[in-house]
């Protein structure tokens, strides 16, 4: 166990103060454009597969991502429709969802401004600085995920 000055925070409490903070932001940025943390989750989730997914694993990927149960998923599903950024069709025995044209689009505006919001954190910082904050927290998290089993 390491001991810090008592001017500084222990790591963890620094990453974790931190990693809220950070992601006040980013639910900020997702307000400003009229969403929410699990519906930029599905967005992300559809835009990163690129091609349409089964229902039952958007469901399970989201509840890996977030713990979101099914029930809270289908209500992510409804409200991304409503808003013409997906399609799905639940009735449909092997029903998909996928991303239109304007949730393609939406995602891709709703991205660059998060990540305006969430790197102005950064901003001053010098690049190998970061560079290295990134390698240190990288590897605490595949040690923990690790350890975690």
């Amino acid at each position: 166990m390491t001991v810090n000055p008592e001017s500084r925070p222990s790591l963890g409490r620094a990453l974790g103060e931190t990693a809220r903070l950070i992601g006040k932001l980013h639910r900020r940025a997702l307000a400003d454009f009229d969403s929410d943390f699990p519906t930029w989750m599905l967005l992300t989730l559809l835009r990163e597969a690129d091609v349409p997914l089964p229902l039952d694993e958007v469901a399970k990927e989201l509840n890996r991502r977030l713990d979101l149960a099914e029930p809270d998923t289908v209500r992510v599903l409804e409200r991304a429709a409503a808003a013409g950024h997906i399609t799905y069709q639940p009735e449909n025995a092997s029903a998909e969802a996928e991303l239109t044209e304007a949730g393609r689009d939406y995602f891709t505006a709703l991205y660059a401004h998060a990540r305006k919001v969430t790197d102005a954190a950064f901003e001053g910082i010098d690049a190998a600085g970061l560079d290295t904050a990134l390698t240190v927290v990288l590897a605490a998290k595949e040690r923990a995920a690790a350890v975690l089993g």
